[in-house]
């Protein structure tokens, strides 16, 4: 018997113009109405996952921040039952690599968004918030932050650039060169260089949700398309990824859709093994 779904949003719950298909709506409906648990899972912060909480009118606890933090329903007043900051120690040392490289820094420190106004940075910015709906706390000097445990850090720059020390990737390699396995690097949008605490990802998030509900692994259904979703896959009794999932992901799921994110994958593969 299923009792919990876990699902990430970009790439999988959202379609490609970051929608919620009604076909999806209704099956994610029944299967709460029948006293299922839906999660939403995703490197957003709070505000801009529990927004879809809301589209689909049903009460979801919240694995955000990639696994930094896990929430509660609204109904258990979103009490936080997990949360991994970024030890100061790191923090620092990327806070004052990206002002002196003029990097721009997601800082995100008590459910908001903090990042040093710098108007040559502002497109980054703009790159993030729009495909978040994530909103900006700017200030003038980041360093002010040096002292307080940020829940996660993402590094926003170009895919490519004619300066190759000035992308995603090779910020990547340098990152990794210095922390190794002292921190969670993460690649997620071709922009986004995610830091976080080395225990923190989805399937440590998923595996406290679960434990809290008393909810057995082979009692959940995850479905993800990314990277960052490979280990809350693994975690589940069965994992389910669209079409369009990356290869690395489709390699560790149990299925593989014929559907992508823009057909409903998820309820056309629902309807089907639970009979919704």
């Amino acid at each position: 018997m299923i009792k919990l779904l876990s699902l990430d949003l970009d790439g999988t719950l959202l379609d490609s113009k970051g929608k919620i298909s009604k076909e999806d709506k209704i099956i994610l409906k029944k299967f709460a109405e029948k006293g299922g648990i839906i999660v939403l899972a995703s490197g957003r912060m709070t505000n801009c996952v529990s927004f879809y909480s809301k589209i689909l009118g049903i009460d979801t606890p919240l694995i955000v921040y990639n696994g930094a933090m896990v929430r509660l329903r609204e109904v258990e007043k979103r009490k936080i039952i997990y949360h991994k900051p970024v030890p100061l120690k790191y923090s620092r040392y990327i806070i004052n690599y990206c002002i002196e490289n003029r990097f721009l820094l997601n800082f995100y420190y008590n459910d908001s968004l903090y990042a040093q106004k710098e108007p040559s940075l502002k497109k980054y910015a703009e790159i993030y918030s729009n495909q978040t709906g994530a909103k900006y706390k700017f200030i003038k000097d980041l360093m002010t932050m040096s002292n307080k445990k940020p829940t996660k850090l993402i590094l926003i720059t170009d895919s490519k650039h004619k300066d190759i020390t000035k992308t995603r990737d090779y910020q990547y390699e340098y990152f990794k060169k210095i922390f190794g396995e002292k921190l969670n690097l993460v690649k997620t949008n071709p922009e986004y260089l995610e830091f976080m605490n080395k225990n923190v990802n989805k399937g440590k998030g998923l595996e406290k949700l679960a434990k809290y509900y008393k909810i057995k692994r082979d009692e959940i259904i995850a479905f993800g398309d990314g990277e960052n979703d490979i280990e809350m896959l693994l975690y589940a009794g069965i994992s389910v990824v669209p079409k369009n999932a990356k290869e690395k992901v489709k390699k560790i799921a149990s299925v593989v859709s014929d559907y992508t994110n823009d057909q409903s994958y998820i309820a056309k593969f629902l309807k089907v093994f639970l009979s919704l």
